[in-house]
């Protein structure tokens, strides 16, 4: 554990290293376009309009109602989904860097979820235009956006370390993680409203911790506070989780590099 706690303690004093990784790839990805980062809101809300128009159809409600829930369902589940989804490659799409320079591992993963929260940042200007179009204004519940946002981003840390140790061992994970997040996507009321689902289905929105993830941040940002279980569900998800990924990540980093 000491080895961890070191690795740890370097990532804190290196946090101007891993804050220009995730800035420099972003601005990589998008360099030389006209919008940049907001290429992928544009997509987003493109999306979200498509959606929302023929979903609000096969629902039977009104578009205002639905929008209310698919804009900020898909803010939240972007940045949620993608933390995962590329967290599988966070220290297989590294390797150079770590057979190269001695940097602790951790600092890998803060720069991926610091580059997804930069891109959430950006996608936040779709909830501003949805309440331009639909006349609304935040209220005091929008300020619960930032400890979700906390709890959302915490989350995340472990949540790419852990896969992203399994995924470097066990290449086959990688597939199975994209498949699966595809399918939690549709599990997770994402595209449809927790009242629609029948009384003996519940549980599958109840036991499943991305839905308390994605209410953390989907809530706040349409005026609403987050459940008292969702908050509940969130801190013991990132305790659990978080023991359970520096166990696993004290037994094998000093192997994880002889993986490549």
């Amino acid at each position: 554990m000491n080895a961890v706690l070191v690795d740890f303690q370097r990532t804190f004093s290196l946090t101007q290293l891993w804050l220009h990784l995730g800035w420099s790839e972003v601005a990589r990805r998008y360099r030389r376009t006209v919008l940049g980062p907001f290429w992928h809101t544009l997509t987003l809300g493109i999306f979200i309009l498509a959606m929302g128009t023929i979903w609000s159809s096969v629902l039977k409600t009104d578009f205002r109602s639905y929008a209310y829930h698919l804009t900020p369902s898909l803010i939240a589940w972007s940045f949620i989904s993608a933390t995962v989804v590329e967290g599988t490659g966070v220290f297989l799409n590294a390797r150079q860097t770590v057979l190269t320079v001695n940097i602790p591992f951790p600092v890998l993963v803060f720069g991926l979820v610091w580059k997804l929260a930069i891109t959430f940042a950006h996608h936040l200007l779709l909830i501003v235009v949805l309440m331009l179009v639909f006349q609304t204004t935040p209220n005091l519940n929008t300020l619960l956006l930032f400890p979700g946002l906390l709890f959302a981003y915490l989350n995340g840390l472990w949540m790419a370390f852990l896969i992203g140790i399994v995924c470097l061992r066990f290449r086959d994970v990688q597939m199975l993680v994209s498949v699966g997040m595809q399918i939690a996507q549709f599990v997770t009321p994402v595209f449809w409203p927790v009242a629609l689902i029948a009384p003996k289905l519940v549980w599958v929105v109840q036991y499943n911790p991305l839905y308390h993830l994605l209410q953390l941040i989907r809530e706040p940002l349409v005026g609403r506070a987050p459940d008292p279980e969702n908050w509940v569900w969130c801190i013991g998800l990132f305790v659990g989780g978080s023991i359970v990924t520096l166990l696993i990540y004290g037994a094998v980093n000093r192997r994880m590099a002889y993986w490549y």
